[in-house]
């Protein structure tokens, strides 16, 4: 057999050097890295923050019987946007948003009324750079659930 009788190689073959692995190789490494920072850093928090926001949702169905409908109303929708507009997830770690979620559980877990509302307010100033800022309207909060006396068509039982 000559060199003219071996078989010609296929122009789809690929041919893997020992360089060619480290660059692949090299490439993968560096795209999980960037993987895990993302993860860390936006995936895992938003988790927490999802959760938090559902425990913050079973205010709506727990009225204080001291209080309207219409002004339960006004104090949870007012948090529900405290949260919503300030906490975002990649302003907290895990770690904090994980030591926040239960203490909100454990303090969700007994009565609610007003103080709840104020602890949580609290809480956000403490957790997060807007939760801080979004203090600002805490007073337009109080004075809106204290002057909503009339039920206007709430959502809230």
């Amino acid at each position: 057999m000559t060199s003219s009788d071996a078989i010609p190689p296929s122009r789809y073959s690929v041919r893997f050097g020992m360089r060619s692995l480290l660059i692949l190789f090299g490439l993968l490494a560096v795209l999980f890295a960037g993987y895990g920072w993302v993860y860390r850093k936006f995936v895992a928090p938003r988790r927490h923050v999802d959760a938090i926001e559902v425990h913050l949702r079973t205010l709506a169905n727990r009225r204080p019987d001291d209080m309207s409908a219409a002004q339960w109303e006004s104090a949870v929708g007012w948090t529900l946007n405290l949260h919503g507009n300030s906490l975002y997830a990649f302003q907290s770690d895990v770690p904090t948003l994980r030591a926040f979620e239960e203490r909100l559980a454990n303090r969700l877990a007994g009565d609610v009324d007003m103080d709840t509302i104020h602890w949580i307010w609290d809480e956000y100033a403490d957790l997060c750079p807007g939760g801080e800022r979004y203090q600002r309207l805490r007073p337009l909060m109080v004075e809106e659930v204290e002057k909503t006396g009339v039920n206007w068509g709430s959502n809230v039982p």
